[in-house]
């Protein structure tokens, strides 16, 4: 893409997520993970909004598979896209479906100055965790493949749907997961599918924001991507996700 067209087509990205309708918009034609980088925080800025935190996308093998994703993304989460409590989601156009994933909190910067980004300085710089529905969608209502299109894109990041706090974060190795449509089980998962261990995913976005000389800041809160394949979900469903000792968080689309 044309450099000088950057900042048009951010412009237009955060008019479409703003109203939640779709634009034209040749998102293939970004050459570089730093140019949808760049398209993607020029939007975040055009959007206006406080920003709490950072979702990522295409943790697990089977979402990227199902995103046509080389490797995990991630982008900022604004202060309107991050709820708790809803009853009811209205699912904009260009939604794509729902990720069961985990929500971290910061207890305090990370990683301090000099510190080394590992599993166990990460848990020692969270606060909780709690149970989220991740909602992903696409502002282009052309589908391109490929993880430029998809980062400059908000990182595909719709919403982040929190349930109930849950303090203890340092074993989440081994969380069975079940999602259910209307009580009925649709998918199971592993809390392993994300990196192995969902604190691996926290680990990998301060190493990706420490080389663009950026960190994570206290209360920023963390979605880690999907630990199950991601679910197209339709106006009028109803989502719960049973996360077993972490309790539950369910949804009606709209």
């Amino acid at each position: 893409m044309y450099f000088q067209l950057n900042d048009a087509t951010a412009d237009m990205l955060a008019k479409s997520r703003r109203r939640g309708d779709l634009c034209d918009l040749p998102l293939n034609l970004i050459t570089s993970e730093e140019e949808a980088y760049y398209i993607q925080s020029t939007a975040q800025d055009a959007l206006g909004f406080e920003r709490k935190g950072y979702a990522l996308v295409g943790t697990s093998e089977a979402s990227r598979r199902t995103l046509g994703l080389d490797k995990p993304i991630y982008s900022e989460i604004p202060a309107f896209a991050l709820l708790a409590g809803v009853q009811q989601f209205r699912l904009p156009a260009g939604a794509i479906g729902a990720q069961c994933e985990f929500v971290f909190t910061m207890l305090r910067p990370f990683p301090d100055e000099g510190e080394p980004i590992t599993l166990e300085s990460a848990a020692a710089s969270i606060l909780g965790c709690r149970p989220a529905i991740g909602i992903i969608g696409r502002r282009s209502r052309h589908i391109y493949s490929g993880d430029h299109a998809a980062i400059a894109d908000f990182g595909l990041h719709v919403a982040t749907i929190c349930g109930e706090y849950y303090a203890a974060a340092d074993d989440l190795t081994d969380i069975d997961l079940t999602a259910f449509l209307f009580k009925r089980t649709v998918v199971s998962g592993n809390s392993s599918s994300v990196m192995g261990n969902p604190l691996s995913a926290l680990v990998w976005l301060a190493k990706e924001l420490r080389a663009t000389g950026k960190r994570l800041e206290a209360n920023d809160v963390v979605a880690t991507g999907s630990c199950t394949t991601i679910l197209q979900v339709l106006p009028g469903q109803h989502l719960a996700a049973d996360f077993g000792p972490l309790g539950q968080v369910e949804c009606v689309f709209s």
